[in-house]
């Protein structure tokens, strides 16, 4: 590509990717745990920033699971975005992992299962041979 196309290219990205600091960062938080129960969530987020983008990260305990994830992106749009999480169980592990960029998404899922001792791993639903 010549850098005369180039150029215009970059200048018609850089619009979309600017800051609005009109706006306050907003923090939010959630701790909630149940000493009786042993039932709790720990989550913290904040909006507002760069890009437009929100961002929270949190975790969740009792009932016989534990698990978290985070997340990242711009609220109700498919230009970018990536989250995560896991949960672990007394007879299984699962990761996650999936994101949207331009509109093409992806979601990849690991569980390896105790019991069994097998591993599975898919890729957008399907299986994936290891």
């Amino acid at each position: 590509m010549r850098t005369s196309t180039l150029l215009p290219l970059a200048l018609a990205i850089i619009p979309s990717l600017a800051q609005n600091t009109s706006l306050p960062i907003n923090i939010t938080n959630v701790e909630s745990v149940d000493q009786s129960t042993r039932v709790g969530q720990l989550a913290y987020g904040a909006s507002n920033l760069d890009f437009g983008y929100s961002a929270g990260a949190g975790i969740n305990f009792g009932n016989g699971t534990l698990g978290g994830g985070f997340n990242a992106g711009i609220p109700g749009q498919s230009e970018g975005a990536l989250g995560g999480g896991w949960t672990l169980t007394g007879k299984n592990l699962t990761f996650g992992l999936g994101g949207v960029y331009n509109n093409v998404s992806f979601n990849v899922a690991v569980i390896g299962d105790k019991v069994t001792g097998k591993i599975t791993v898919q890729v957008n639903g399907k299986d994936v041979a290891l």
